[in-house]
């Protein structure tokens, strides 16, 4: 969704919606910071303050954003606390449902920032792009470097991406269902892009000392994901979802403009689950069988190297990345 917003007024007010659900994800507006004036944004997207209007009711109805009268609008107060866990700064413990205005569903990185903080870290991901968790991956990554959290013995990644060689994809591909071998190679660019982030910001790890053992594993689904799943360290579980949405995008290799159905999963809100809470651990089992089942029946080892992991990756302790091919690509 980068680059400048499209004319057509069907997807105007989607577009800033989109862009500034991101940013809230990155945290360029933190929890509780107050957002730019209508006219400000306005004028940033070249749009009129109605589109803006309509872009921030969207992300009102999300529950990303609060309008306090006489004040201004604010992102949705959420955790803090540098240097540990966020979940742990609310002084809440594992048996508390987090779906709550404490801890905004909209953010990943204090529960990941709570796994990357057990001895042995394990994420198991089915996403469209991996854009979200590359982003925060590296946000951990710069936590272990700096001393600010005791590294874990071992990492394990296994992710669950859409094949984009096929096409049979629901999502993304044109508007009117024809398949555009320009709009999957769109996607496998945003692919290669962020799973090359996540897995060089392990290795990295690995190849620093950090970590004694690193494995980044990837398999290719022939369908579009529309569920976003996040299984960290096996006990707790993080849904969200793709909805499906039209917009504007430019496809290479002109980068002619084309409208397609897609789904934009970037700052999606996302429901936790822990196995922990007795009314949770029945979904977060469910969420475990469903990834290792499409896993093991239905995920195809990638055979092309931007997916593929160059094989006896050895780190600075002398521990090995794990067997399998690695993530080469990555996105939303």
């Amino acid at each position: 969704m980068d680059g400048a917003i499209p004319r057509e007024a069907t997807y105007r007010y989607r577009r800033v919606a989109d862009k500034l659900r991101k940013e809230i994800n990155k945290k360029t507006y933190g929890p509780n910071e107050r957002l730019p004036t209508q006219y400000d944004l306005a004028k940033r997207y070249g749009v009129s303050r109605f589109t803006v209007l309509q872009a921030l009711e969207m992300l009102r109805d999300e529950g990303l954003i609060v309008t306090r009268q006489g004040s201004g609008t604010f992102v949705k107060g959420g955790p803090g606390g540098e240097g540990e866990s966020g979940l742990r700064a609310e002084g809440l413990d594992e048996t508390d449902v987090f779906v709550s205005d404490r801890v905004s569903p909209v953010i990943l990185e204090p529960y990941l920032a709570e796994a990357f903080e057990a001895p042995e870290v394990t994420l198991d991901v089915c996403s469209m792009t991996t854009e979200s968790l590359a982003t925060r991956v590296s946000d951990q990554k710069e936590r272990i470097v700096a001393g600010r959290i005791r590294p874990p013995r071992s990492i394990t990644a296994r992710l669950l991406l859409p094949d984009t060689r096929s096409p049979h994809l629901a999502m993304p591909r044109p508007v009117d269902g024809g398949d555009d071998p320009r709009v999957r190679t769109r996607l496998r660019g945003i692919l290669q892009s962020h799973v090359t982030l996540l897995r060089s910001s392990l290795y990295e790890l690995l190849d620093r000392g950090f970590v004694e053992e690193v494995s980044v594993e990837t398999r290719l689904v022939p369908f579009s994901l529309q569920i976003k799943l996040y299984i960290l360290n096996r006990r707790l579980a993080l849904q969200g979802f793709y909805p499906p949405t039209e917009g504007t995008v430019r496809v290479p290799p002109n980068y002619d403009t084309v409208t397609i159905l897609d789904s934009y999963g970037t700052g999606a809100s996302l429901f936790p689950f822990r196995d922990s809470a007795p009314e949770q651990s029945g979904i977060v089992q469910a969420a475990q069988k469903y990834f290792d089942a499409t896993w093991q029946l239905m995920g195809k080892e990638p055979a092309d190297e931007p997916y593929g992991d160059p094989a006896g990756v050895t780190g600075g302790t002398g521990g090995t990345s794990g067997a399998g091919p690695g993530a080469g690509g990555g996105g939303a």
